[in-house]
């Protein structure tokens, strides 16, 4: 090798690997494009499961619509329930199970024993998961293990809408007694209360008719999210979490699981206890709002900081008090 070879040789740069400090700036600056991308993915990933949380509600509504065309325009019942705590049957005759017949699940619907007196724990329906009644966004088993029985089951994360204790209410006249909070009877729904099912209509004698809602169906709430995610400040949360309840159950005696009563804003966090459970807030996991169907089946997004006089107009049918979205 000649010494013009030799030199070259000696001028070549000898390749060598990232120093700590190279290397801890490039970690930082991925760990930084991690941060700022994660965010994007959650909220995107929040986008879909809201999205399918709106479909759900939309065929529920559309459940709703087919079960009036069936029904000579009758809304399904509130719920069913008895005012005699010394014959503890539980119901199962109610909206969410009323409707299924018309959302392709009438399969589930002949699962239900309705008209079984027994304990309600074993019916074969109890631990069917609908995926239909669950918002994606809830992060819980989608069956319950609870340990009083009424708790136990596949859950429901939606409510129907029962009315608004609006300003004037006669306390007598104008709601349906409840053990676990009175009713108003200016929503959608019709309740029946009666002694050993003899179908003692409390409300009107009969189911509400969808031309009754003389507020407008657009402009009516029917059925909404229902997660109660804050609880009460003073006494917590019961299980399961959320304070949501099984499907197949409309509730015992005079008491709903599936209806809420419109006193509070959703998802507000009430430090007034106690609060009777059918007035607990509507309530859902998405950030800021909550969804609903209305009666003629479109949905709509109501914000947490509603005026609470506009959305006791949504919650009536025939108040003469219009509040469009």
């Amino acid at each position: 090798m000649n010494n013009a070879t030799r030199n070259a040789a000696a001028r070549r740069p000898i390749g060598r690997g990232f120093t700590l400090v190279e290397l801890l700036v490039v970690i930082a600056i991925i760990g930084t494009l991690v941060a700022l991308l994660l965010p994007a993915v959650q909220a995107a990933r929040e986008a879909a499961r809201r999205a399918q949380c709106s479909n759900n509600l939309k065929q529920m509504g559309l459940g709703v619509q087919n079960y009036m065309s069936s029904n000579n325009d009758s809304l399904p019942l509130g719920y069913a329930g008895e005012p005699d705590w010394a014959n503890v049957n539980f119901n199962k005759r109610h909206v969410f199970t009323s409707i299924l017949p018309h959302m392709e699940q009438a399969q589930i619907y002949d699962q239900i024993q309705f008209e079984y007196t027994g304990t309600p724990y074993t019916d074969p329906a109890k631990n069917v998961v609908l995926a239909t009644l669950i918002c994606p966004s809830w992060q819980d088993p989608p069956i319950a293990q609870g340990q009083y029985g009424y708790d136990e089951g596949a859950l429901l994360t939606y409510n129907g809408i029962a009315g608004a204790t609006v300003k004037g209410l006669n306390a007598t006249e104008d709601y349906v007694p409840s053990a676990f909070g009175p009713i108003p009877k200016n929503g959608v729904f019709a309740f029946e209360i009666g002694p050993n099912k003899k179908k003692a209509k409390a409300f009107r004698g009969r189911e509400r008719k969808g031309s009754e809602i003389t507020d407008g169906q657009s402009n009516t709430l029917l059925i909404g999210e229902y997660i109660h995610r804050n609880c009460l400040l003073a006494s917590g949360c019961d299980e399961p979490p959320g304070n949501v309840r099984p499907w197949y159950l409309g509730g015992y005696l005079d008491a709903p699981y599936s209806m809420k009563v419109v006193e509070f804003t959703p998802n507000i966090q009430v430090n007034r206890p106690p609060i009777d459970f059918n007035h607990l807030p509507m309530g859902s996991y998405h950030p800021g709002v909550t969804q609903f169907t209305m009666v003629d089946g479109s949905v709509q997004v109501i914000a947490d900081g509603i005026d609470l006089d506009a959305y006791y107009a949504l919650a009536t049918a025939d108040g003469g008090d219009l509040a469009g979205l």
